[in-house]
C-alpha cells in the first residue's frame, strides 16, 4: 500500500507541474510567436507611414521603424517573464543590474547605438547618398540603430559600425550636383606651352558637357616634359564620361596636330 501510495502521490504532482508550467509554457510560445509577429507587423506599418509623409527622410523612417521593432520584442520578453510568475518589478530591477553590467561590457556597441541616434537627428548623410570613409566608399542602403550598410562600387554590401561615421571624417560627394574634375596631360618639354595651353582650353570648350573652366596650366615640370592641368566644372552624373572623352579627345588630338616647333612637324616641313 505504501508503494502504491508513493506513485499515486508522484503521479499527482507530474501532473500538477505539467498543469501548472506546461500550460505556461505553451502560453510562453504563444507569446513568443504573437510577439515576433507582432514586431514584424509595426516595422512594416511605420515604414509605410513615414513613407507616405514627403517631410520625413528614409534615413528616420527606417530608424524609427526598428526603434518601434525591438521595444515590441522587449515588451514580448517582459510579458513572457511575467507568465512564468516573475514579477514585473523584479525583472526591471534585475534588468538594471544586467544593463548596467552590460553597458560597461559592451561600451563599442552603446557608442554604435549613440552615434546612430545623432546621424538619424543631424542626418550628415541621405539613404542615397554616397560616401566615402576609412579606406571605402559606395551608396547607402539603410542606417540602423547599431550600423550602416552601403553598396561598394563592385556591388559589395559593406557594413559600417556608425561609430565610425559619427567620430570619422566623412566623404559625400553626391551631396552636390556638380563636380570638379582634374585632368592632366604630359607635353614634351619642347612644346610652346602657350599654344598648347590653347588648344588644350580649345577642345574643352568644344564639350557642351563643360559647364565651367576654373583653369589650366602647367602643374610640374621635368627634364624631358611637362604636364598641363585643367580643372573644370561638370554635373555630376556627367563626370566619368567627360573625363574618358575628354582624355581620348586630346591625346588623339595632340597626336594628329603636333606644334609647330616640335620634331614631328620639324621632320614633316623637310619632307615636304
Amino acid at each position: 500500500m505504501d508503494f502504491g501510495a508513493q506513485w499515486t502521490n508522484a503521479a499527482n504532482a507530474v501532473v500538477a507541474l505539467v498543469t501548472t508550467y506546461g500550460l505556461r509554457v505553451i502560453g510562453a510560445i504563444v507569446i513568443l510567436i504573437v510577439g515576433w509577429m507582432a514586431s514584424g507587423l509595426v516595422y512594416r506599418t511605420v515604414v509605410r507611414l513615414c513613407e507616405r509623409s514627403t517631410h520625413i527622410d528614409r534615413t528616420v523612417g527606417l530608424f524609427l521603424a526598428n526603434g518601434a521593432r525591438y521595444t515590441a520584442l522587449v515588451f514580448t520578453f517582459v510579458a513572457v517573464m511575467t507568465t512564468f510568475g516573475i514579477a514585473t518589478t523584479s525583472f526591471v530591477a534585475v534588468l538594471g543590474a544586467l544593463g548596467i553590467a552590460i553597458g560597461l561590457a559592451l561600451q563599442g556597441t552603446l557608442s554604435n547605438l549613440a552615434a546612430g541616434i545623432m546621424l538619424v537627428v543631424f542626418r550628415p548623410f541621405h539613404i542615397g547618398d554616397r560616401i566615402e570613409t576609412g579606406g571605402v566608399g559606395g551608396t547607402i542602403c539603410e542606417v540602423n540603430l547599431f550600423y550602416t550598410e552601403i553598396d561598394g562600387d563592385d556591388n559589395a554590401r559593406i557594413i559600417i559600425p556608425n561609430g565610425k561615421l559619427w567620430g570619422e571624417i566623412v566623404r559625400v560627394p553626391t551631396r552636390h550636383g556638380t563636380a570638379r574634375l582634374e585632368l592632366h596631360f604630359q607635353r614634351p618639354a619642347n612644346d610652346d606651352i602657350g599654344a598648347a595651353i590653347g588648344r588644350l582650353r580649345e577642345l574643352i570648350e568644344r564639350d557642351k558637357r563643360v559647364l565651367r573652366i576654373a583653369d589650366i596650366g602647367v602643374e610640374s615640370l621635368a627634364n624631358d616634359n611637362y604636364t598641363l592641368a585643367a580643372h573644370l566644372w561638370v554635373s555630376r552624373q556627367d563626370a566619368t564620361a567627360v573625363r574618358f572623352d575628354l582624355n581620348r579627345t586630346v591625346k588623339e588630338e595632340f597626336e594628329r596636330r603636333p606644334p609647330a616647333n616640335t620634331p614631328r612637324a620639324a621632320v614633316e616641313r623637310r619632307a615636304g
